[in-house]
């Protein structure tokens, strides 16, 4: 076997060895996000119908975002207040500081994501008691996104042409006999036009004008260094110091690294085969440039000297390839489900990318094959149609750095989103496990607690669930985490009753199971039955109580206890005592006695009441965190003569 052989079978077991250590690392711990800011939730939810004018109006991002000037307007206008940042800077709240008029406001917004790129869109909500259909109209989309496009198209075009010259003349330097012609340099048109498209990409971040834009911003501040980096580089250039180019340059990359898709897959990692990618495709189509403009000066030259270029710059070709096709390959794996190629402009791009990647591959083996063959025809021309499918690459990743990955709906939020207008909140407990549900239009929030002794965010919970509408149609809901026992999905509610099927768990130390809800759609809130049935129960001298405490269901619903009460003495120890609950809701009324629940949400606290036609309470259920307690209420029977027997 000869030593050639054997050399490039030892190059394909250190690469396939190399991809799969890089892809066992990546895929095992990506945590799913993507570098441009999407619009997750707002309040009033996109498409909805309020009753009343909101006081305030929230965005959720899947990820930190950061705000220059007006970045919320209304129309028709109104007087709004200033955008804040909450939870991790993930949530913009803006007042709204006057009552909002009746019909369609339409909600423009515009944030900085965290790679710098400037994110708007639009969404729509209606105000007032009449029902308003709204057809689907959000939008999240990169602001300036052909400009930023074309700019940094320019910005890698810049680095390729000055990374391969420097490259191209040293491998022209090691040809014995070369020709003495060198081509003209382009460093310093290079240097200027990426001095030019940085310093544009900057002004494109200044949102308001305010240079804290910039300086108070990491994707600012990447923006500077990548300003400083051309700035340095064309000082090198014009000094005659091109030995100083690389390490400006390599700031450059390392800020664009910093601020691509894959940082938010992976902090570390990320940037790192970045670098790599970019400085691989950079040197890659740079280097030919070089080579085919040397070998035009060179002609008219002896041969040997040009085959000997040729060959030296396929030889590192072959490695720089090896270092694309890699990192691209790790990327797409990490950043875009497979579902998700042909199905979503991200994809479809990368695809269209990944095609001409193969064809520039099959360019260079040509190439490589008519230097191995005489007589097999020059390989310069299929090296300069690979450059120009080159330019045609950089082009399409400039077009990438603009568009969005396509986001994973299974992956975890970092908070509940937000509620909109009238809730339904039930409770029940599946083992030890405390269950409280929140209902709201198209959405449903279900939290699950287990009891603690200390560490209660590093308790994992799961839960699977089912519904059938009013009308009986059952399927299985897709869940998405929310924050630690937390857990959200969409959800259209029919009007009646929908019945939730859910299956809990907590670990392996806490008793799991199955449990059921009931969601009645539309609620309706009753605060003056409330007010009747405690004024009923103060006026109840005596009554007996039998009431079942449990913590874990699987055992049962616990111990009978008979207790002896006045309604006065009942109602002192119960939340509603006062006549008053965070959520009130009437719920349809059931074998001719009316019924009520109630709910403290931040308690995860719910009580469902039963009445008899006198507003006292026959039965109660009350589920709490740790608990779940069965009431039933017996009353004496009261005689003709008005007193109790």
């Amino acid at each position: 076997m000869t030593s050639s052989v054997l050399t490039v079978r030892r190059s394909a077991v250190a690469i396939g060895s190399f991809v799969a250590l890089v892809l066992a690392l990546l895929l095992g711990t990506a945590a799913p996000a993507s570098a441009h800011a999407t619009l997750l939730f707002t309040s009033p939810a996109a498409d909805a119908t309020v009753a009343d004018s909101p006081k305030s109006l929230v965005l959720v991002f899947d990820q930190p975002v950061s705000l220059h000037g007006s970045s919320v307007r209304l129309e028709p206008s109104a007087d709004l207040g200033t955008a804040t940042l909450s939870r991790a800077d993930q949530a913009v709240t803006v007042p709204v500081r006057a009552t909002l008029a009746e019909g369609v406001h339409t909600v423009d917004w515009q944030v900085t994501a965290r790679d710098g790129d400037i994110m708007t869109g639009s969404y729509r909500f209606a105000v007032g008691p009449r029902t308003v259909a709204l057809t689907s109209g959000q939008t999240t989309a990169a602001k300036y996104a052909t400009p930023t496009t074309i700019l940094r198209w320019l910005l890698f075009a810049a680095l390729t042409v000055l990374l391969g010259e420097l490259a191209g003349r040293r491998l022209a330097a090691r040809v014995p006999d070369t020709p003495a012609r060198r081509p003209h340099s382009w460093a310093l048109p290079a240097v200027l036009v990426g001095t030019a498209a940085a310093l544009a990409l900057a002004a494109l971040q200044l949102g308001d004008g305010s240079l804290s834009s910039l300086t108070g911003t990491r994707p600012g501040v990447l923006s500077l260094i990548e300003v400083a980096g051309f700035t340095l580089a064309a000082v090198a250039v014009l000094v005659r110091r091109r030995a100083w180019v690389p390490l400006p340059f390599a700031a450059v990359l390392v800020a664009e690294a910093l601020r691509a898709h894959p940082q938010a897959e992976q902090a570390v990692a990320g940037p790192l085969l970045t670098f790599v990618h970019l400085t691989a495709a950079a040197l890659w189509a740079g280097t030919l440039l070089q080579v085919l403009r040397t070998l035009a000066a060179w002609r008219g030259e002896e041969h040997a000297p040009v085959r000997a270029l040729l060959l030296a710059y396929a030889r590192l070709a072959a490695w720089l390839f090896a270092a694309v096709a890699v990192t691209g390959l790790i990327f797409t794996l990490v950043l875009v489900p497979l579902d998700d190629l042909a199905t979503t402009t991200y994809g479809q791009v990368l695809l269209v990318k990944i095609a001409l990647v193969a064809v520039v591959a099959a360019l260079a083996l040509t190439a490589r094959r008519r230097l191995g063959r005489a007589g097999s025809g020059s390989p310069q021309r299929p090296a300069r149609v690979e450059t120009s499918v080159l330019a045609v690459v950089l082009a399409f990743s400039a077009t990438l750095t603009v568009l969005s990955v396509p986001a994973d709906a299974d992956r975890s939020l970092p908070f509940a989103p937000p509620l909109d207008g009238p809730v339904v909140s039930a409770g029940t407990r599946a083992g030890e496990i405390g269950i409280s549900a929140r209902a709201a239009s198209g959405r449903l929030v279900v939290e699950l607690t287990a009891p603690q002794i200390g560490g209660a965010e590093k308790q994992s919970y799961g839960l699977k669930a089912t519904i059938a509408d009013p009308l009986g149609d059952r399927r299985a809901v897709r869940l998405r985490g929310c924050g630690t026992g937390c857990f959200y999905t969409p959800v259209t509610w029919r009007k009646g009753t929908s019945r939730l099927n859910l299956t809990a768990s907590a670990g392996e130390e806490w008793a799991g199971g199955r449990a059921g809800l009931a969601i009645t759609w539309p609620p309706r809130s009753d605060p003056g039955l409330l007010r009747e049935t405690v004024a009923a129960m103060q006026k109840t001298p005596r009554f007996t109580l039998h009431e079942l405490v449990t913590s874990n269901t699987a055992r049962g619903l616990g111990n009978l206890r008979k207790l002896p009460l006045t309604g006065k003495e009942f109602l002192a120890s119960e939340p509603y005592g006062s006549g008053t609950a965070s959520v009130i809701t009437r719920l349809p009324d059931e074998n001719g006695h009316r019924r009520l629940a109630l709910a403290y949400p931040a308690e995860h606290t719910q009580l469902d009441l039963t009445l008899d036609e006198d507003g006292r309470i026959l039965h109660e259920t009350l589920t709490a965190p740790n608990h779940l307690v069965t009431r039933t209420f017996v009353y004496p029977e009261t005689g003709e003569d008005g007193h109790d027997h």
